[in-house]
């Protein structure tokens, strides 16, 4: 197939690229490839810009274990394609299930977390600069509906961003999939099929084969597009009030350590909900390193700690966060040991009516 044949679609991977500066000459280019169906045209699309952009390409894949010989199948299949297209070759086999359980994730956030950090690593040993992953048009609108069901925020309905950390970027993301399918059928490029992603049993098989398609013939026939727009709005939303949040924290903090963060209650309480929360979810994050299993009803219970309960009472998290109030203080620390050994406290949201620490974390 001729290069006119398919520049229509590079073509507009590249607008896509340059609209988020994704790349820039020179980059050296980690691509993280499943050996789906959009890894592979992502592949393509960058080996066919590697001239204009003058890059230097290397192919990441990581085998989950999780299919036996399918895994193995499509873990040779990705092989065999980097050996072709005469790109350096990176893999790695882990166990993902057993991985879930330690660490008490579900199999798809499991998967997530080694597959980043499977290509940090990667990218650090072999000085890659960017991280590409093959994110489309179509797991922007997933991921988007499935937040919305869940009941999430504003960063929950911002969707994948284009580009995180100015280092994983996601030239495909305003791609619809079935373009991708036209695009390799053109190129005559095969692909392999994960099964499992016909299984509806997961959220996100059950919204991608059966709601999107119902939204799609009885409400909107462009309806990945429209939420791919709410997406960049509620994402550009979030970043302003995650600055103004940012100065916020700024203000009301009076007392940090790498294990704890002091707040100003007085000057805390000023501030509008919407931002007291964002502060509080980024001294929580502090302490914490990340905001896993933290919900909008734990920063709503610090809120009304804050306000109702007495100096020298607690308030427990999950992740050994305790929340301690003294006079105009508000501390939140990361204990070094269970809660449980450190005493009993006051359960979330409830009023302790003998004024002692009462429940358990």
């Amino acid at each position: 197939m001729t290069r006119d044949a398919v520049g229509p679609f590079v073509n507009a991977v590249f607008e896509t690229i340059s609209q988020f500066d994704m790349i820039q000459r020179k980059d050296k280019i980690l691509v993280g490839v499943s050996g789906g169906p959009d890894s592979v045209t992502l592949v393509k699309v960058l080996l066919d810009l590697k001239e204009t952009f003058d890059l230097t390409l290397g192919i990441a894949h990581l085998n989950h274990g999780l299919r036996g010989d399918a895994s193995l199948r499509d873990e040779s299949f990705v092989k065999d394609l980097a050996d072709k297209v005469r790109l350096p070759f990176f893999s790695q086999t882990l166990e993902i299930n057993a991985m879930a359980k330690k660490e008490r994730l579900s199999i798809e956030e499991a998967g997530r977390k080694a597959r980043y950090a499977f290509f940090d690593k990667i990218a650090a040993a072999n000085k890659f600069t960017k991280i590409a992953t093959g994110h489309t048009l179509d797991d922007n609108a997933e991921l988007m509906l499935m937040n919305l069901l869940r009941g999430a925020g504003p960063r929950g309905l911002s969707g994948i961003p284009p580009v995180r950390s100015n280092r994983f970027i996601r030239p495909l993301i305003q791609t619809p999939k079935s373009e991708i399918l036209a695009f390799l059928k053109k190129t005559n490029q095969p692909f392999v099929v994960d099964a499992s992603n016909a299984d509806e049993t997961y959220l996100r098989n059950k919204i991608r084969h059966s709601l999107i398609p119902r939204l799609e013939q009885d409400f909107n026939p462009k309806i990945k597009s429209s939420l791919d727009r709410l997406s960049q709005i509620f994402r550009q939303e979030d970043e302003f009030l995650e600055l103004q949040a940012t100065q916020a924290f700024h203000l009301c903090i009076v007392e940090q350590t790498p294990s704890m963060v002091a707040l100003s209650i007085p000057k805390l309480a000023r501030h509008h909900q919407v931002l007291a929360r964002r502060v509080l979810r980024q001294a929580i994050f502090r302490v914490k390193q990340d905001l896993r299993r933290i919900s909008l009803a734990h920063i709503r219970d610090i809120l009304a700690f804050m306000t109702a309960s007495e100096s020298g009472k607690s308030l427990d998290l999950p992740g050994q966060i305790r929340i301690y109030k003294t006079r105009n203080r508000l501390c939140i620390k990361k204990e070094t040991l269970p809660l449980r050994e450190l005493g009993k406290t006051q359960k979330p949201g409830r009023q302790d009516e003998t004024k002692k620490p009462t429940g358990k974390s």
